[in-house]
């Protein structure tokens, strides 16, 4: 098996008790979506604190993969032909166990008008999306971006967890730091002059909204951060020189990016202010057997630019259960 840095394995004790309590809430009726709205069924403290250094990030790291939390349980079913398809039922204790290792990071979240408002994604080629940039696609690459760039209550943390991987596709990760961007690159990227819209994966929210500009990176007290989504980007000024230094972004994330290869049980979670994620291009089978992964977006909300607070967010509404994180 190809090694991972960054990767952390739990250890058998508490894996073992993370996901007894899984199956208890499973038993109990919990779902993805209900088991962080129910006090009663939150992460018992001793558990998630046997967890909570295992999912925190390495110093100097924006990502880390955690094995072995997700071990040993049930095989779903084939991978659907779309999100809207899969049996929950058959993934619970998936959904579950994601939605709760979430809660040890901060406050998982979904989008109203994103997979009707679940909090835990599923993300699956599907025929429809095969050539367009949102994670159903296949037959392109999905690009260097930002999770939800376009929001300024975007997530902080992404986490991706691999229910089926037969073709060892991995997952593309690349940080704005490793870009070796001069300081003059810095401050010109600063300018606030791409304004991003919602992906695709939305629907219809088209509605006359005036563009606001917004900086691609920024200053956090610990960290170079980006903000990037180049094909749902469209600039709000003329400006020449930074269009020049904005365009040799993606072959900088070329050049410094790596590939993460994900099995089955594997979760990997990306900080979403410090590293830009994609994925090549595959050819999908739609029988079953294709790459399948669910996804679980989490606020712990921290530094960000201060222009934010003055963004509309296309009016897109965040869905957050009434919970207090472990």
């Amino acid at each position: 098996m190809t090694d991972i840095p960054n990767l952390v394995t739990v250890s058998a004790p508490t894996s073992e008790d993370f996901r007894t309590v899984v199956a208890d809430r499973v038993a109990a009726g919990a779902t993805g979506d209900t088991v962080v709205r129910q006090p009663l069924w939150r992460l018992p403290d001793a558990v998630a604190a046997s967890l909570r250094d295992s999912i925190a990030l390495p110093a100097g790291a924006g990502w880390r993969v955690l094995r072995g939390a997700l071990d040993d349980l049930p095989t779903p079913g084939p991978t659907p032909l779309r999100w809207s398809e899969v049996d929950a039922a058959g993934t619970a204790r998936y959904d579950v166990a994601l939605a709760l290792l979430a809660t040890v990071l901060g406050q998982p979240f979904g989008w109203a008008h994103q997979q009707a408002g679940r909090l835990v994604h599923n993300i699956l080629p599907s025929p429809e999306s095969a050539n367009v940039q949102v994670g159903a696609s296949s037959s392109v690459p999905l690009e260097w971006h930002t999770e939800d760039a376009f929001h300024p209550e975007r997530a902080d943390f992404l986490i991706l967890a691999c229910v089926r991987n037969p073709d060892e596709i991995g997952t593309r990760l690349a940080a704005v730091r490793d870009l070796g961007l001069s300081t003059q690159d810095i401050e010109v990227l600063m300018r606030p002059t791409l304004a991003i819209t919602p992906d695709d994966s939305y629907g219809e929210w088209r509605t006359p909204i005036t563009a606001i500009g917004m900086p691609t990176v920024w200053q956090r007290t610990d960290s170079l951060c980006v903000r990037y989504d180049p094909s749902y980007s469209t600039p709000v000024r003329d400006d020449q020189e930074f269009a020049t230094v904005y365009g040799e972004l993606a072959a900088g994330f070329d050049q410094c990016g790596f590939e993460v290869p994900l099995s089955p049980g594997d979760v990997v979670i990306v900080d979403n202010d410090v590293m830009v994620h994609g994925r090549v291009a595959f050819s999908a089978r739609y029988d079953g057997t294709d790459r399948w992964l669910k996804r679980v977006l989490v606020r712990a909300p921290r530094e960000r630019h201060p222009n934010e607070s003055t963004e509309h967010g296309y009016h897109q509404r965040l869905v957050i259960p009434n919970f207090k994180g472990n």
